[in-house]
């Protein structure tokens, strides 16, 4: 289970663009709006071993509509955008390196074959580091994935990812489903399983209120070195989340929990695990590791346009 969460946590931005409002449907109304940006950071305080520091997860994520044909019979849609992750660590010392930075380049190609069937196609290329020397085209990372979406009607969508990772561990070929349910008008569900699960009440028409647990992961280059390694975190937390739509396009979102699994660790880059020995990644042995679970918190903002 650990090592689908692992793997499971480097989809989740990916699936954010394939899980859009525009999938699986004939025909799109004027007004729905297609692209977004949202902004949002996790804090947690962790101590291990006599050394107390603060992990920050800022995150800044842009997705664009460039094409999209909804006259046809079978729609198509086009985007990409580009998503900022950073890992700070305020007060660390045994890693090296206290900040990290991701960027990524997104792209999905969406497919409307029926009204209820739909075909999407996702890439993402990351360079993840703490950019103390230049980067390497050999140190990015791929995501590619071909995702198959339904929506019987409008209250349920769902589908799965048969989604390719080349990382600083190896290479992997993974399925995720996703579901997205409107149980009735004030209980709603979201999942990517098993990263992510969220049930949600909808106290009024601008506030909702729930419980969710959700993983966080991961991997940078570490350059402060004598040997070339990578930071990798795992992160798996629980706990209660508040949406508040401040306006029609404006959405804050609070989050509070506490972590299940929280590892924090450094490896040599020269620990790769084959593509098929998926079962090995619990075998790499570590130079620094934090593995203290801890409370977390995050803050969000979200605009649609």
């Amino acid at each position: 289970m650990k090592k689908r969460l692992f793997l499971a946590g480097f989809l989740l931005p990916v699936l954010c663009y394939s899980q859009s409002p525009d999938s699986s449907v004939k025909s799109i109304p004027p007004a729905l709006r297609l692209g977004s940006v949202s902004f949002s950071d996790q804090a947690a305080p962790i101590s291990a071993g006599g050394n107390t520091f603060v992990m920050q997860q800022p995150v800044a994520d842009i997705s664009i509509p460039v094409y999209k044909n909804f006259s046809s019979p079978h729609p198509l849609i086009i985007k990409t955008g580009l998503r900022y992750e950073g890992l700070l660590l305020s007060n660390e010392k045994n890693i090296g390196s206290n900040n990290f930075h991701a960027l990524t380049l997104p792209l999905l190609l969406s497919y409307s074959i029926t009204r209820s069937f739909n075909l999407s196609l996702i890439g993402m290329a990351t360079v993840s580091s703490d950019f103390k020397r230049n980067f390497d085209v050999q140190d990015m990372i791929y995501t590619a994935g071909v995702r198959i979406g339904f929506r019987p009607n409008n209250s349920l969508r769902y589908g799965v990812t048969l989604t390719y990772i080349s990382n600083y561990s190896g290479k992997f070929l993974i399925p995720v489903p996703d579901i997205e349910w409107e149980i009735n008008k004030r209980l709603s569900l979201s999942a990517v399983i098993p990263a992510r699960v969220s049930l949600k009440y909808k106290l009024n028409q601008t506030q909702s209120f729930g419980i969710t647990s959700g993983y966080t992961g991961g991997m940078y280059l570490l350059n402060d070195a004598a040997t070339k390694q990578y930071l990798h975190l795992q992160q798996f937390s629980g706990g209660l989340v508040y949406d508040l739509h401040l306006t029609r396009r404006l959405k804050l979102d609070l989050m509070a929990g506490h972590t299940f699994v929280q590892r924090l660790e450094t490896f040599n880059m020269d620990q790769k695990v084959s593509f098929d020995g998926f079962g090995k990644l619990g075998d790499r042995v570590s130079n620094v590791s934090y593995q203290q679970n801890s409370f977390n918190f995050q803050g969000g903002l979200s605009y649609q346009f």
